[in-house]
């Protein structure tokens, strides 16, 4: 899967920079991708991959790539006595989930890309505000 998201990633770099678009603009980006799809498997908690998006590109990164594992990684933060990070994620997940879609609609939203607020600027303001208490790291090390 992460071969596939960085296969698209790169083609949509390679087709922004073929247009003379900026190739880090932001909503050309956003903009591409939001008409693709996340392969459907079953959710999975990865704090691992959480930490890797995020470190890489902020929530917003992270709900693109691999928002549908957003609810068990969620639980298995707390089952692991990572409860601020857990408080940081579920900040996340409210924030672009307003309309408070159960769990299993909002998964299917964010796999099929139709989550509107991850290409919302102010919702993005918002989301690297909690990159930012991310990168604090306030659980420590997350994999321990």
């Amino acid at each position: 899967m992460k071969k596939f998201t960085f296969l698209v990633f790169l083609l949509v770099l390679t087709n922004c920079v073929q247009q003379n678009a900026k190739p880090d603009a932001y909503k050309n980006v956003n903009s591409r991708l939001k008409n693709s799809e996340v392969e459907k498997v079953t959710p999975k908690a990865n704090i691992n991959e959480l930490e890797i998006e995020i470190n890489n590109g902020g929530f917003n990164q992270y709900f693109i790539n691999s928002g549908q594992n957003c609810y068990a990684t969620l639980n298995k933060l707390r089952e692991n006595k990572k409860f601020e990070t857990a408080k940081l994620l579920e900040k996340a997940i409210n924030l672009i989930n307003p309309e408070d879609f159960p769990e299993e609609v909002f998964i299917e939203k964010l796999r099929k890309r139709e989550v509107e607020t991850l290409y919302d600027e102010s919702i993005d303001i918002e989301l690297n505000k909690l990159d930012e208490l991310f990168y604090k790291y306030p659980d420590g090390n997350l994999t321990k």
